[in-house]
């Protein structure tokens, strides 16, 4: 069907915060979480085409884009569910990338009888150790921080975020690498993440069994070893879950292979929504 809905813009005020999101498109709920020192931005290539066939909600996590930090103590996985109940959705399909895949793993198990389906794109997973070459990368990236300039560290960020640990520059999402580059900046100028945050415990590595949600795990071939371990680990120990490595992406498929992962998440969609009808 065409696409003509406008999209709803708004701040709503929950837990102690002020939540900026947006909605856009009719249909079952499809949320979109963002990663760590990105915002809303990410899914830019994906509203439009994903709200042809779904009411898609995306929101800043607090502490990013124009959702202020705060000192009250929270947990990411409750202030999803308050931004949900917010706009008066009860129940959605639910994307998460890197950090955002994490807090989706909490929201599941904190929630689930809140969530249609899981697609965990590039996910972290809580206490899972982290590669020799990523923690090279990043005391490398913090010596820039401590004596370079905030352009070097930008792109010391998206050479290893965007391009993948070793590639080279990928000149072929030139446009979205920029913009990669203008989220991580804008982030860059707020306060650190962390203050009031609290994760869920147990930790989801400790009851991943417990999700009974379709689950689509995500992952792209030139990130850091890591995730595609937990690409394993998650595809491995959810029951049914089904997993995709897409080989020209690194950690931020739906920026530097939009059409792809459109097509993968939507053609997902389509399926789970047939097996649980």
């Amino acid at each position: 069907m065409e696409n003509s809905q406008a999209v709803q813009t708004g701040f709503l005020e929950a837990n102690g915060a002020r939540f900026y999101y947006e909605v856009t498109g009719e249909g079952e709920p499809l949320l979109l979480i963002h990663g760590f020192n990105l915002d809303t931005r990410l899914w830019d290539a994906q509203m439009e085409e994903f709200a042809k066939s779904y009411k898609v909600v995306r929101f800043d996590i607090r502490g990013f884009g124009k959702t202020l930090a705060t000192e009250t103590p929270f947990t990411v996985y409750d202030d999803v569910k308050a931004v949900l109940q917010g706009i008066g959705i009860d129940k959605a399909h639910v994307v998460g990338l890197s950090f955002g895949g994490m807090v989706a793993q909490e929201f599941a198990l904190a929630y689930p009888q809140m969530v249609s389906s899981l697609i965990l794109v590039s996910a972290g997973l809580f206490d899972h150790p982290r590669s020799e070459q990523r923690l090279h990368d990043v005391e490398r990236f913090n010596q820039v921080c401590q004596t370079g300039t905030t352009a070097e560290a930008l792109e010391m960020t998206g050479q290893m975020w965007f391009d993948g640990p070793e590639q080279p520059v990928n000149e072929q999402a030139a446009k979205a690498r920029e913009l990669f580059l203008q989220m991580t900046e804008h982030a860059f100028s707020l306060p650190e993440f962390g203050a009031g945050f609290t994760a869920l415990s147990p930790s989801p590595r400790e009851r991943l069994e417990e999700i009974k949600a379709p689950t689509l795990v995500i992952a792209g071939e030139r990130d850091y070893i890591e995730f595609l371990q937990i690409a394993d680990e998650l595809a491995g120990r959810i029951a049914g879950a089904q997993k995709v490595i897409l080989p020209d992406s690194a950690h931020i498929p739906p920026m530097d292979q939009p059409e792809v992962f459109n097509k993968l998440v939507l053609e997902f969609l389509a399926q789970s929504t047939v097996r649980t009808s």
